[in-house]
């Protein structure tokens, strides 16, 4: 019997093999059409969401609604750590846009305070480079710290203490004391991952463009209010 986490890696490599393959796809359709594939600098929602806020919910609702791919924590952790599939998903862009990826990553190591390890190096490869394919929405991973404000919504979506407690109760059938025990736990990881390698807090409200809080919004008035603010935002505004 397959437990959890094997279930999980096979359903994140499925999803990866088919992204990919899209990918190549329309490599190859802009070459025959000779269209430029170069990194435009796509404008892209990044969100931070508190266990228990609903946001995986609503970057998955935005992500439909706007027709771009989502990429959750899972997913850009499985290609940061796994070389041959990091290998992939960089390869899948063409030269130019490689090019661009890594003048980005030298700039940013240097303008910003980034632990400097292999794993942080990969972490930010990955995520550009998802990037540099197009329009998407990145869910945690620190994203909103790497892709540069001028093309990103970065979102963090939080809510009051006890909604967030009843929800993972409702999600995963645990007892208040075991949910109460879980928002902690996961409050403190991700708190500490932010810490440790952005050198940052992850309630800090400059960080963000914007907060929303979900007690009381469906998840189509949520990712909604965040479209509206992620159109607002570009409005008018030239790639760079």
């Amino acid at each position: 019997m397959q437990t959890t986490g094997a279930l999980m890696a096979r359903n994140i490599s499925r999803i990866l093999d088919e992204q990919i393959q899209r990918w190549n796809l329309e490599q190859k359709f802009r070459a025959r059409a000779q269209e430029p594939t170069e990194f435009r600098a796509q404008r892209v929602i990044t969100l931070s969401n508190a266990i228990g806020s609903n946001g995986i919910a609503v970057a998955h609702k935005i992500g439909e609604m706007l027709h771009i791919p989502v990429y959750d924590r899972e997913i850009v952790e499985h290609i940061a750590t796994t070389e041959k599939v990091r290998v992939e998903a960089v390869e899948s862009l063409d030269q130019r846009a490689l090019g661009a990826v890594d003048d980005y990553l030298v700039n940013l190591f240097r303008e910003r305070n980034f632990d400097q390890s292999d794993y942080m190096k990969a972490l930010t490869k990955t995520i550009t480079s998802l990037w540099a394919h197009g329009s998407c929405i990145f869910i945690g991973r620190g994203a909103s710290h790497i892709i540069s404000r001028r093309f990103c919504l970065a979102v963090r979506t939080v809510a009051p203490w006890k909604h967030r407690v009843r929800r993972v109760q409702d999600l995963t059938n645990m007892t208040k004391e075991q949910a109460e025990a879980e928002v902690l736990r996961i409050d403190g990881d991700r708190e500490y991952f932010i810490r440790r390698w952005f050198k940052l807090g992850i309630e800090d409200p400059l960080s963000y463009d914007l907060t929303v809080n979900t007690a009381g919004l469906s998840t189509q008035a949520a990712a909604q209010l965040i479209i509206t603010a992620f159109q607002q935002k570009f409005v008018n505004v030239e790639d760079t």
